[in-house]
């Protein structure tokens, strides 16, 4: 008998989340479901999260000839391998599940869900008058159904037959992403929101599989709302989140044309999966860091030049995963109106955010962090006020294998008496302390080896630099050094090689790089 021969594993999986509109029909009965299938065929879907099928899926899973899953008129699922078995929950007006099987074996929990809202705040005027908390609570009743939602897939798949399953959760979710509205992309949206219905998916430990392969926040090319009402509110609303230890997002983008006539009022997203088997590898077991501080002077040289992308040419040759970025300008006229922070990340492809001190020059001062992995929650702590006033900023990083890293950069006050500074510090390592990640803690902290200020962080380990070469201020002939990266706690981390860079023209302090190795626990 001749032995079977190994089924190769599928090497990727496309998935799509996509409100039809009316089952597609706005243009016409039969052009407008044909124009769909088209849309699905053309982007090389494997799975299809729908909303408003309303009596469109049958003909669209045909013409594609894909499995066709529906539950209610609403939301059904398309998927060219076969389903073998429903695992719906909550209403079916808002929920439908499908495990599906690859030709590999591998299973797939694919939900389509589509959330209600509270009123219309992507019509015109729909948001006058509302501030930034008001506005969070117009997607209070999405937030709510989502979290019943997770809490019924989470109990419908406790069983262990479903131990280490892939859940992608896709669909209409009417609301926006924290991910999107913060201080960063001030400039694009008017406001820092952190909505609910994303915190609640970032909490359950699910991914945003577009930001996540799109680092750069562009309201332009992100938004889902509106293709057809260009007039209205442009949002992202409709996302595609996964939990998996098999799979990680290679590319992401966003679906909104036909070569006729798109035929729908929302784009949809298609994500493309790769194979990741983060579960058990020993790559990740200890995972290897390159963390920089570096004061930039909002871009301007020793040579009194301004030249961002002279800061960005030099991260760039640094190649790091994380950077802290001190005296940062966004859209200040001293800096030409550019958002450095945002620039910075486009230049680099990283994940950005900002925090501001202060207004200033008709824009805003402050910090920025930089990283190479996912971003997925920025907070600002209020430091106590000197000389200017002072913030902590905070980004919670995850990692390739699930595990988050709070990254903490500080630039605290210059002034000759460390009062404040020594205040400053206490503040935020009183904050630290209540942390349960870990965390890197890094920046410009205007004083010395020695002081009361650094000695407060002693608990941490240092990423000590070579005696003969530890000097970052000032950058063309340096005197003293100021800036320095930590972490926390000491037996997650390794410190490797520690150094100043050499760099004495693109700004008045040299970067610091460190090369940090986090621990299994």
């Amino acid at each position: 008998m001749w032995a079977q021969e190994p089924i190769e594993k599928v090497p990727s999986l496309k998935a799509m989340t996509w409100n039809i509109w009316h089952g597609g029909r706005e243009d016409g009965e039969t052009v407008g479901p044909q124009r769909v299938a088209e849309v699905i065929r053309d982007s090389g879907a494997d799975l299809v999260a729908m909303q408003e099928t309303y009596g469109s899926g049958e003909r669209i899973s045909n013409a594609l000839e894909f499995h066709f899953h529906p539950r209610g008129t609403n939301v059904s699922i398309h998927s060219r391998y076969p389903v073998i078995e429903d695992i719906s929950v909550f209403e079916e007006f808002k929920c439908v599940g499908a495990l599906v099987e690859l030709p590999d074996g591998d299973r797939v929990a694919f939900y389509s869900v589509w959330l209600p809202y509270k009123a219309d705040i992507w019509a015109s005027h729909g948001r006058d008058g509302l501030d930034e908390a008001h506005l969070a609570t117009q997607c209070d009743v999405s937030r709510d159904d989502l979290q019943k939602i997770l809490g019924l897939i989470d109990e419908r798949l406790k069983d262990d037959q479903y131990a280490d399953t892939t859940v992608l959760i896709a669909g209409d979710f009417n609301s926006m992403s924290h991910l999107d509205y913060g201080e960063i992309s001030r400039d694009q949206y008017g406001h820092q929101v952190k909505w609910p219905t994303s915190m609640v998916m970032k909490h359950a430990g699910f991914r945003d599989s577009y930001r996540e392969v799109n680092p750069v926040v562009s309201r332009v090319k992100d938004s889902t709302w509106s293709p057809r009402f260009i007039e209205q509110e442009q949002d992202r609303i409709d996302f595609l989140y996964y939990r998996s230890q098999r799979w990680r997002a290679k590319s992401s983008s966003v679906v909104n044309e036909h070569e006729d006539w798109f035929p729908s009022d929302h784009a949809a997203v298609l994500t493309e999966f790769e194979r990741g088997d983060m579960a058990g590898s020993d790559a990740l077991e200890n995972i290897k860091l390159k963390a920089v501080a570096y004061n930039i002077r909002h871009g301007v040289g020793v040579d009194n030049e301004l030249a961002l992308m002279r800061v960005a040419k030099r991260l760039h040759d640094l190649k790091p995963d994380l950077v802290g970025l001190a005296e940062v300008d966004q859209n200040c006229r001293r800096s030409g109106n550019r958002n450095q922070a945002a620039e910075l990340g486009r230049a680099l492809d990283m994940h950005a955010a900002f925090g501001k001190f202060m207004e200033h020059d008709g824009g805003a001062y402050g910090m920025g962090i930089l990283s190479e992995h996912p971003i997925v929650e920025v907070t600002s702590l209020d430091l106590p006020p000197g000389g200017e006033p002072r913030i902590a900023l905070l980004a919670e990083v995850l990692l390739p294998n699930d595990q988050r890293v709070l990254v903490v950069h500080v630039h605290f006050d210059w002034i000759d008496d460390d009062e404040v500074r020594f205040s400053q510090a206490s503040t935020l390592q009183k904050h630290l302390k209540t942390v349960e990640l870990p965390i890197v803690l890094l920046g410009d902290f205007n004083d010395q080896p020695g002081s009361r200020t650094l000695e407060l962080f002693q608990d941490f380990v240092e990423a000590d630099k070579p005696e003969s070469a530890n000097l970052t201020w000032p950058a063309d002939h340096p005197e003293i050094e100021i800036d320095f990266i930590f972490a926390s706690p000491p037996n997650r981390w390794s410190v490797g090689e520690t150094r100043v860079v050499p760099e004495s023209v693109v700004s008045d302090h040299r970067p610091v790089i460190s090369e940090l190795r986090l621990r299994s626990e």
